[in-house]
């Protein structure tokens, strides 16, 4: 009876659903009956952002951890197991772990009458886990929008917003200002504030930031990188980070900003050598792999229609070869408007299910389409398109891209 029962907080966790109603009423009963562990997270850094954000902060966790700075960090989605999302330097929280801290808030949960989403509840497994950890730093990146995401209860020494571009759009926004507007919710009181967003629509909010901190930089105004063949060049640092791709640029500046602020102003010797080193060996899957360069195999999590129009950029790059792309995207996430983007790299597309309720439904787009490039394709078949020697490119929701990459390396291991 027990192993059948074994890591039941952890189902519980599984059907829970995300919240449609923006409030941070229920975390916060929760953690104040926990006695407020987000209070004793050290020193807390929060990410947003519409794309980049997990690269931004994964680069830094692995800066943090290799100058010996013991850092943890929370993230999400994740490829391949809800592990992945709390992490101290490369070890994620074990199973066990994650199924006795998920027992605890339940009982909190029934205690105060209080029931917790998803995220909610992930969250503050993740502020639980961290703040017993006596990390010196905590890295929080925000799962949607910032002013009222499960994350915004923890009080961030440095706020980070990557960029800002059309996402999530029935939640916050259907403009770039108004989606600005809710992102900038993260900010904290006096708190470091770094940014890669273009004047427009930071020249709008600015005033709105004003009132929370002084302590602004924007990429391209107040910090800057170079970017020559592959190389980056920041202040006194040259490197060549393993993460690739034109849409880094703008995510490499951004952490080594972050990396100065740290060590200006928090007293931390961040010695250049563990940066440069930490930078060409991150390890983040799913972020323009190159699994094979001949032919190429590349794997993109790009799963809106601003990150599918870099990862286009970034391969006519790299090549003027066409791929066949193997996509499945969330409905949400303006598809048809990503393909006509993937068009123009492909000699086809076939569209699959994603294995999560929010898929899109690729006969219907197929149709919509109407494009003979544009074919429907079935798990089934997924497999020998990874196995066929022809450039692939697979990209869309990151729930298909760990499906994906689970096929691939069990394919590799036969």
């Amino acid at each position: 009876m027990a192993s059948r029962l074994k890591y039941y907080n952890i189902k519980e966790l599984e059907k829970r659903k995300n919240s449609t109603h923006p409030s941070l009423a229920n975390i916060r009963g929760i953690l104040l009956e926990l006695e407020n562990p987000q209070k004793n997270l050290g020193i807390t850094i929060g990410i947003t952002g519409t794309n980049g954000k997990g690269s931004v902060a994964k680069s830094l966790s692995t800066i943090l951890n290799n100058s010996n700075l013991k850092t943890g960090l929370y993230t999400s989605p994740h490829l391949y197991s809800l592990n992945e999302r709390i992490s101290i330097g490369e070890k994620n929280i074990s199973t066990k772990e994650l199924d006795q801290i998920l027992e605890e808030i339940i009982k909190t949960e029934i205690k105060v009458n209080i029931k917790l989403s998803f995220f909610e509840l992930i969250t503050v497994v993740g502020i639980l886990f961290l703040s017993k950890s006596k990390n010196i730093f905590n890295i929080f990146e925000v799962g949607l929008g910032g002013r009222f995401d499960a994350t915004n209860v923890i009080d961030s020494k440095i706020s980070i917003i990557t960029n800002i571009a059309k996402d999530h759009k029935e939640y916050l926004g259907n403009t770039l200002l108004k989606i600005a507007k809710e992102k900038i919710g993260i900010i904290k009181k006096d708190s470091f504030f770094i940014t890669g967003m273009k004047p427009y629509p930071f020249n709008r909010v600015k005033n709105y930031i004003l009132k929370k901190t002084k302590n602004i930089y924007v990429f391209r105004k107040d910090f800057n990188i170079d970017y020559k063949k592959e190389f980056y060049k920041y202040e006194n640092l040259t490197f060549n980070s393993s993460l690739k791709g034109m849409h880094q640029i703008e995510n490499m500046a951004i952490v080594l900003k972050t990396c100065s602020i740290i060590k200006n102003n928090f007293g931390f010797n961040l010695e250049d050598e563990n940066i440069v080193n930490s930078l060409e060996n991150i390890k983040w899957e799913g972020r323009f792999s190159i699994l094979s360069w001949n032919p190429f195999k590349i794997v993109d999590v790009a799963h809106n229609h601003e990150a599918i129009k870099t990862l286009v950029q970034n391969v006519k790059k790299l090549t003027s070869k066409k791929f066949i792309v193997i996509l499945g995207m969330l409905n949400d996430k303006d598809p048809i408007k990503c393909i006509n983007e993937l068009l123009k790299i492909s000699s086809k597309i076939i569209l699959f299910k994603v294995n999560n309720e929010r898929t899109f439904i690729p006969d219907e787009i197929e149709k919509k389409i109407n494009n003979r490039k544009v074919v429907l394709g079935n798990y089934e078949d997924l497999k020998l398109h990874i196995k066929k020697n022809k450039n692939t490119l697979f990209c869309g929701s990151i729930y298909f891209i760990g499906d994906l990459l689970k096929k691939y390396k069990s394919l590799r291991s036969c």
